[in-house]
């Protein structure tokens, strides 16, 4: 029940530090909600864009609109990554925040960007020889034993890249750890990744569920709900993350 005791672990770690969450979560969340408004509507695209069945897919994907949504995705990632780090630094290394606009690190940040890159290129350079295998077969008229093969197949690569994730909280405080180091450090941990992913996903799935009812009962209040259903869970994935490295790296109890 390993998994189930890492991520009661992780809600418990924003549960009791909501403050110091909230200091670091917030203000930079709405920085990139305004931000992301901005470049839209800037560029001109607007809701009905979306709902409107005269809009036309040149008027949706016009040179501009593109550009707007790939420099609001880069400031939210941007974003995101100074976020990250700096909660995992506050865990892994006790450093509370001083203000409601935490510090940003860019060579943590980077760093945590290019270790992300690197997992990214591991997972493709899995996946590959494995797709194209089960697409030869679903050539041959195998469809179903290629569906048999590859979900197995697939839950393995999940569990191979979720053991090499330690890296990311490693590069946030300044303690770069090899994937082998993280693979030998995570030995006998696939159960527990296992129970993990399917707690995690049951759990988003019924945070997300319950705010989306609140929002087509009462749309205004929804809005909130679903802005704060969705600033927990993330907060408590990247809490899973810290735990995960504080528990097979540095051997630190969660009990």
């Amino acid at each position: 029940m390993q998994g189930w005791t890492i991520f009661a672990h992780s809600v418990r770690l924003v549960a009791r530090n909501w403050r110091e969450a909230l200091k670091i979560f917030l203000v930079p969340s709405l920085i990139a909600a305004v931000i992301v408004g901005i470049a839209l509507t800037s560029s001109g695209f607007s809701y009905s864009m979306v709902t409107s069945e005269s809009t036309s897919s040149a008027e949706f994907a016009s040179g501009t609109t593109i550009a707007a949504i790939l420099l609001g995705y880069l400031a939210v990632l941007i974003i995101a990554f100074w976020c990250v780090v700096t909660w995992h630094r506050f865990v892994l290394l006790e450093e509370y925040p001083q203000s409601w606009i935490p510090p940003f690190r860019f060579d943590r940040i980077l760093s945590y960007f290019g270790h992300g890159l690197l997992l990214g290129l591991v997972a493709i350079a899995l996946m590959i020889p494995i797709a194209a295998i089960i697409a030869l077969m679903a050539s041959m008229g195998l469809e179903g034993l290629a569906v048999v093969i590859a979900i197995p197949v697939y839950i393995f690569v999940i569990v191979v890249m979720y053991r090499l994730v330690p890296i990311l909280p490693a590069a946030a405080i300044g303690k770069p750890l090899k994937l082998r180091e993280s693979f030998d450090a995570t030995k006998g941990a696939a159960g527990a990744i296992l129970l993990l992913l399917v707690i995690s996903f049951i759990v988003n799935f019924l945070a997300q569920f319950v705010a989306g009812l609140i929002g087509s009962l009462v749309p205004a209040i929804g809005v909130v709900a679903l802005f704060l259903a969705s600033l927990f869970l993330s907060m408590v994935n990247i809490s899973v993350l810290t735990t995960f490295y504080g528990l097979y790296i540095e051997g630190r109890p969660i009990d």
